[in-house]
């Protein structure tokens, strides 16, 4: 029988995204025993050989780590033999620990939190991390990440991060249905068609959602509206984001209390507002407006502490000024003021 002609060899797709991504970023990857992973501060970056990987690493996974010791490290970093950082003793392990913030913060957005999760030994680390990896703390590797974030929401790191992110998601929805439960690709999360990972629950639907908006032209989401533009569409039915939070009324108000307190600075009174007379020693002056004052970020109307036993609840609320009065429980100053104080993504 002849020997036929091969002219094509078969690569895993999801390691060329991110070749690509090293390549459009000035670096060449090479394969080799002789490192784990090792950058020689002149655009030449050293990854293992696949038998000597665990077996939930990939090589996509590995350029992405290093990807990231570059951000957390800072752009000089790049002319430093393995970004500046020593990978034989605990010296620099806090930007290790920075380098693993970023990697999740950026991966979870697509789903691939767990999918490009480190598999060293530093994995006790990575799997107490937070939902937010970023958020502000005692640890002194969240700075280093913040910054590194900061860097990779720059040129070209930022459309370079976000191709091949969203490239691996899509090959992740793709596949999410037909793999075994042992397959790393099971630990993946679909999106929901709006940006944001979709709910774990089958029960939540965007029509279900405390910020679904029902319009003329019918059913809108507040979650997902961009500045300068309306409400996206959504359909009642269809399975909701992790965003989703139940239907609330006034009643909730009790144990919320955003919009009385850090969700804004103060609340403006017109000259007209019954307010003012009814409540002159509440009143200030600032900037020559008239305004109800917040010291240490709690209205001086304010009772309560959201508590059961004592809900948050306003001293004046039948003559409270026209702007609470008008304040729409569920709209989007409400979705502001509840982000601001963290009790909503």
């Amino acid at each position: 029988m002849p020997k036929r002609s091969i002219n094509h060899s078969y690569q895993d797709p999801v390691d060329l995204i991110w070749l690509r991504a090293a390549a459009d970023l000035g670096l060449t990857v090479q394969r080799s025993r002789d490192a784990y992973a090792a950058y020689d501060g002149q655009g030449h970056l050293t990854i293992s050989v696949p038998d000597e990987f665990d077996p939930d690493d990939s090589l996509a996974q590995m350029i992405f780590h290093e990807l990231c010791h570059w951000l957390v490290s800072g752009p000089r970093a790049r002319d430093l033999p393995d970004w500046g950082l020593s990978n034989t003793s605990r010296r620099d392990l806090v930007y290790e620990y920075a380098c693993h913030r970023l990697q999740a913060a950026l991966a979870a957005p697509y789903g691939l939190r767990e999918f490009m999760a480190v598999t060293t030994v530093w994995r006790s680390y990575w799997n107490a991390l937070p939902e937010n990896p970023l958020q502000d703390g005692e640890d002194p590797a969240i700075c280093i990440a913040q910054a590194g974030f900061r860097l990779a929401r720059t040129s070209p790191f930022q459309e370079i991060l976000s191709r091949s992110l969203a490239a691996t998601a899509a090959i992740a929805d793709a596949v999410r249905g037909v793999v075994p439960e042992s397959s790393l690709w099971s630990t993946t999360r679909a999106r929901h068609r709006l940006g944001s990972l979709l709910s774990t629950s089958d029960s939540q639907t965007c029509g279900t959602c405390a910020w679904a908006i029902t319009s003329r032209s019918g059913l809108r989401c507040r979650q997902h509206k961009l500045p300068g533009n309306s409400a996206p569409a959504v359909q009642g039915a269809e399975r909701a984001c992790e965003r989703w939070e139940p239907q609330f009324t006034a009643d909730d108000c009790g144990s919320c209390g955003a919009c009385c307190r850090q969700g804004f600075d103060f609340v403006q009174l017109s000259s007209r507002d019954p307010f003012v007379s009814l409540h002159p020693e509440l009143v200030q002056l600032k900037d020559g407006r008239q305004i109800v004052p917040r010291p240490d970020g709690l209205c001086v109307a304010l009772d309560g502490d959201g508590s059961a036993d004592t809900p948050f609840r306003c001293r004046h609320y039948e003559t409270r000024p026209k702007n609470c009065r008008d304040f729409e429980v569920a709209g989007d100053a409400c979705l502001q003021a509840r982000r601001r104080v963290g009790l909503t993504r």
